[in-house]
């Protein structure tokens, strides 16, 4: 039964990919191009465009890194085409088709993230779109409120976007897993790189997270918080949240309403951080992780769409 349940969904998806039209392109931003994938209804009309930003990490316009293929953000992209909503999704600077070879780690910062957006919501209008919509997920929710500071939108919607800084949530991620007097360590390096100061000899237990290189790039992602800038908002905003994220809990969303009057905020029962619909427990949460036919919840669908047609 799960073999066909999964072989349904994914001819399901072969049939959306092929009524809709979809244009590859790079778009040159500061510095570099970016690789983007436009996805629209077939139709002779201007639909709304929706524009996808992926988290962190090395994950790409289709919502997947390395050792994760869950095809979130392609999936999802096309059930929103199927609805009559085209999508624009794009790697960003230094990630996948967008890499570029005298890349520098250090150079990274998420308000270039957020700049690189921007361009890429002018090409939009450019290209005639004229209802344009962003929906970030996870660290997309960030840069997506930064870029929206700078330039104008339909409306925004934030998909399991942390509701405080990101230093607060790598303590409280970090300090559960760590002996005491380690995390002591670890808060100390944190808090410096709070005030925007580089840390010299970290722990080489932890080097893949504070390194050299990425410091930069944590110094200008710790600065932002996301109350105060979605707070600033004036366009429509519709906050997303799944009830079995194990990654980003309700009370970010919570905190991220309480701070905009604009915002409307839906809790999608059973589901996860990568948009699946988990039935039971925290197997099958993690085992969607790395299942690209799964579907996206269809709720989570049914409420962008409404948000934007309505």
């Amino acid at each position: 039964m799960k073999r066909l349940v999964l072989l349904t969904a994914f001819l399901v998806s072969v049939l959306c990919a092929n009524a809709q039209q979809t244009d590859t392109t790079y778009v040159q931003v500061d510095g570099t191009k970016l690789h983007c994938v436009l996805t629209k209804p077939n139709s002779s009309t201007v639909s709304p465009l929706m524009i996808i930003v992926a988290g962190s990490g090395p994950t790409d316009l289709n919502g997947n890194q390395p050792s994760m293929q869950n095809n979130s953000l392609r999936l999802l992209s096309e059930a929103l085409v199927s609805k009559g909503i085209s999508t624009l999704r794009f790697d960003k600077r230094a990630i996948a088709k967008s890499a570029y070879a005298d890349f520098k780690e250090e150079d990274l910062s998420i308000d270039q993230y957020a700049n690189d957006l921007t361009k890429l919501v002018k090409h939009a209008k450019q290209k005639g779109f004229t209802d344009i919509y962003i929906a970030g997920h996870s660290e997309g929710s960030l840069l997506a409120l930064l870029a929206i500071q700078k330039v104008k939108v339909k409306g925004f919607v934030s998909i399991a976007g942390a509701g405080k800084s990101a230093d607060l949530i790598l303590k409280e991620q970090l300090k559960p897993k760590l002996p005491r007097e380690f995390y002591i360590k670890v808060e100390a390096i944190i808090d410096s790189l709070k005030k925007g100061e580089l840390v010299q000899n970290t722990p080489p237990q932890l080097a893949t997270l504070f390194r050299p290189s990425v410091q930069p790039y944590l110094i200008s992602w710790f600065k932002h918080k996301p109350g105060e800038l979605i707070a600033k908002l004036t366009c429509p905003i519709l906050i997303l949240q799944g009830a079995k994220d194990i990654q980003v809990g309700v009370e970010d969303a919570k905190k991220l309403k309480t701070a905009s009057q604009n915002a409307e905020l839906v809790v999608v029962n059973n589901m996860n951080h990568v948009l699946k619909t988990i039935a039971m427990g925290m197997q099958e949460n993690i085992a969607s992780y790395t299942n690209p036919v799964l579907p996206v919840n269809t709720d989570l669908v049914e409420a962008i769409v409404n948000f934007i047609t309505d």
